[in-house]
C-alpha cells in the first residue's frame, strides 16, 4: 500500500506510479516546507477574503443594499452550499488522503476537468456580474458576493478544522492535491 507521501510499505516509491519523477528512476528530495500558496487551507483563506471584500465593497457602493430581498437569498445560496460542503466533505478529504487527486493517478479528462474547473467558474461568475451590472440591477450581485463570502469562510473554517482532527495538511500544487501528515514531514513527495 502506497502513503499519501508517495512510499510504500517497503520503503520505496515506485509503486503507485507517482514516486517517481519526470520518468528519472531513484528517491525525490525530502519534503521539508510546503510553502505558504500550497497550502489548501490558505488557498481557501484568500478566496474567503477576497469575496468578503467583494461584498463589503458592494454594501458601500449600493445604499440601500439591506433593503434588497436578494442578500437574505445570498445568505439563503451561502447556507446551502456550506450544508453541501458539511454532508460531501469527508469523503472528498479522505479521496484526497487516498492519494485519487494526485495528477499521475488521474485519467486524461480528469486533469482536464481539474485544470479547467477554476477558469471555467471565473469565467461564470464575471459573466454572471456583467448581466446585472449592465442591468443596473445590483441586488442578485449583493446576494451572491455575500453568499460566496459566507461559504468561503465556512470552508476554511471546516477544511481547518478537518486538518487539525487529522494531524495533517491538505497541499495543493501542480495540478495535485495530497496530504501531508505532520510526522511525515522529510519523507519524500514527488509528483
Amino acid at each position: 500500500m502506497v502513503s499519501h507521501a508517495g512510499v510504500d510499505a517497503e520503503g520505496s516509491n515506485g509503486a503507485a506510479g507517482y514516486g517517481r519523477s519526470g520518468g528519472r528512476e531513484g528517491l525525490c528530495p525530502p519534503r521539508t516546507e510546503s510553502g505558504w500558496w500550497h497550502r489548501y487551507h490558505n488557498r481557501l483563506l484568500v478566496a474567503a477574503v477576497a469575496f468578503s471584500a467583494a461584498a463589503a465593497t458592494a454594501f458601500l457602493l449600493i445604499e440601500d443594499a439591506p433593503e434588497y430581498p436578494e442578500v437574505w437569498m445570498g445568505l439563503a445560496i451561502g447556507v446551502g452550499f456550506t450544508l453541501g460542503f458539511l454532508a460531501g466533505h469527508r469523503r472528498q478529504y479522505a479521496q484526497v488522503v487516498a492519494g485519487e487527486f494526485i495528477e499521475a493517478n488521474m485519467t486524461k479528462r480528469q486533469r482536464i476537468v481539474r485544470r479547467l474547473s477554476t477558469p471555467a467558474a471565473a469565467v461564470i461568475l464575471a459573466g454572471f456580474i456583467a448581466y446585472f451590472a449592465l442591468g443596473r440591477t445590483f441586488g442578485p450581485i449583493l446576494g451572491f458576493m455575500l453568499g460566496l463570502s459566507l461559504a468561503g469562510w465556512a470552508q476554511y473554517g471546516i477544511t481547518l478544522l478537518w486538518e487539525w482532527r487529522h494531524r495533517t495538511t491538505l497541499i495543493a500544487e501542480k495540478g495535485s492535491m495530497y496530504a501531508l501528515d505532520a510526522v511525515a514531514e522529510g519523507e519524500p513527495v514527488c509528483l
